[in-house]
């Protein structure tokens, strides 16, 4: 877990039979930058803009409920608008 900052548990799965496809569909991609919400050693990982969605309070863990909060809540729309514009905090 030490490995892993901020992670709650880790699940780990063991592939027993794998069909290899072919890969004419699979779009090959360039990383662009690290999401921010990826956990790093020392840093407080922001809280994902969803979870500030005044309807999904009731599905948090109560330490993201009080962040949410603190932040202050938006509606659906408001976070739906966020994400059609692009806008990277969304």
């Amino acid at each position: 877990m030490a490995e892993y900052p901020e992670a709650e548990f880790i699940v780990l799965v063991r592939l027993a039979e794998l069909w290899v496809n072919c890969p004419r569909y699979v779009h090959r991609y360039e990383k662009q930058q690290t999401s921010r919400y990826v956990p790093q050693p020392g840093g407080a990982t922001p809280l994902a803009e969803w979870k500030r969605v005044d309807q999904m309070q009731d599905v948090l863990s109560p330490q993201d409920a009080e962040r949410a909060r603190q932040q202050g809540l938006i509606s659906e729309e408001d976070w739906i608008a966020k994400v059609r514009a692009g806008d990277p905090t969304a």
